[in-house]
């Protein structure tokens, strides 16, 4: 209901608007009266003209009655209205229970068809056969882990890639019949969601409930997917959704190159690290027609690392490495492990999942972006480590 329907309302209900359009009328009718025929307030040998009397009575009753004849109606209008509108809300009201069931209903019916790939499933060895028990949502990090361990990496990116969704396919078409379920019931939660006509803050609530459902893992596999065929239709709503928002970029098949002589820790802190650059460019690429720095805080830190944006449509990331420091930050202890090109290899390629590949090349295109490496500055104990990317049509840079 509208700030004019409660302002009708709260008029009609007040019983000062009755009493204020009575003496009103009143008054206004006593005047014409006293206008029109002489009144003899002070005169004691003055007779009342009784007919005349009755003459102003019922004019001021058939006045009045008509006004209040209207104002009658017009309260009924409203007691209509005020049904209509409680009619509307608990139709709203058993839309939105229709939609809650059935929105619930599939995420148990995909909860469900997780815990069935965690049953137990029978894997030949060469020592003979071996029970598998898939415990909660293990499936999938078991699969991820066999995977990780089978991928073999190229001497390029892209060529990583591609040999990445080679082994996703191995993967996909000895799972499919479940597996492809999971998908595609996952795909009908945010076809849901986004066709309902819910208002934004309320469907936001129920996204946030799908998407604290998925594991690293099943964000792993649901990425794969999407890159290939059978994954098309789901993209558009990953990227609207940002559904691969918490996955941890380091942990993909293409920077096994890296991270396959890191331990747990050092592979979660350069997930960290790049997890918070993306946080950060996504908040700083929208202000539009700004040149912007960021630097991380702190004193006698080895490793400083700063982003630097033009305009939004070239952006910039830096590592400065103080050799003569001693590293204290558990994020940068990955670091420690690879040399300064190695460094550098690496930032290129978190450039290229950033803008191209984490939004299946969907937000910038291809051809508009020109990724650079700038040469490896070395000053004494001070080593500088440059990587951008720029949009060469001037426009602006997108992340997911």
């Amino acid at each position: 209901m509208d700030k004019k329907d409660n302002w009708l309302d709260r008029l009609l209900l007040s019983k000062w608007f009755y009493i204020i359009i009575t003496l009103f009328f009143v008054c206004v009718f006593a005047y014409i009266f006293k206008w029109q025929h002489f009144c003899y307030w002070f005169n004691d040998e003055y007779v009342v003209d009784n007919e005349l009397l009755g003459t102003f009575g019922d004019f001021i009753g058939g006045v009045l009655g008509t006004i209040f004849a209207l104002i009658s109606i017009l309260i009924l209008i409203r007691t209509f209205n005020q049904q209509r509108a409680v009619t509307e809300k608990n139709k709203e009201q058993i839309e939105n229970q229709r939609f809650n069931d059935l929105f619930f209903e599939l995420l148990r019916l995909y909860q469900s068809e997780i815990s069935e790939l965690c049953g137990h499933i029978e894997r030949k060895h060469t020592e003979g056969v071996a029970i598998i028990n898939y415990n909660n949502k293990d499936f999938f990090d078991f699969e991820k882990e066999l995977l990780q361990r089978a991928f073999k990496p190229t001497t390029s990116y892209e060529g990583n890639m591609q040999e990445a969704l080679k082994w996703y396919m191995l993967f996909y078409v000895k799972h499919r019949t479940k597996v492809a379920a999971c998908f595609r019931t996952l795909y009908r939660i945010y076809d849901l969601l986004d066709k309902s006509e819910l208002d934004e803050s309320v469907k936001k609530n129920y996204l946030k409930i799908v998407r604290a459902q998925l594991t690293d893992s099943e964000l792993f596999f649901i990425r794969y997917n999407g890159m290939t065929y059978y994954g098309g239709n789901f993209i558009g709503y990953i990227n609207k959704y940002n559904i691969l928002k918490h996955l941890p970029t380091f942990e993909l098949l293409e920077f096994k190159d890296w991270w396959k002589d890191l331990n747990k820790v050092e592979r979660m802190g350069i997930n960290i690290v790049f997890h918070n650059s993306t946080r950060l460019l996504r908040r700083i690429l929208l202000k539009r027609n700004s040149d912007i720095i960021f630097r991380a805080p702190g004193d006698e830190l080895k490793y400083r690392f700063e982003i630097k944006t033009k305009s939004n449509y070239e952006v910039e990331v830096t590592l400065q490495i103080d050799n003569s420091e001693e590293n204290k930050v558990m994020e940068y202890a990955g670091f420690e492990k690879f040399a300064p090109k190695r460094i550098q290899a690496l930032l290129d390629c978190y450039l290229k999942e950033t803008f191209l590949h984490s939004n299946f090349e969907k937000f910038n295109k291809k051809q508009d972006l020109e990724f650079y490496s700038n040469p490896i500055i070395t000053n004494k104990n001070i080593c500088i480590i440059n990587s951008g990317v720029r949009n060469t049509k001037g426009e602006a840079l997108k992340v997911k």
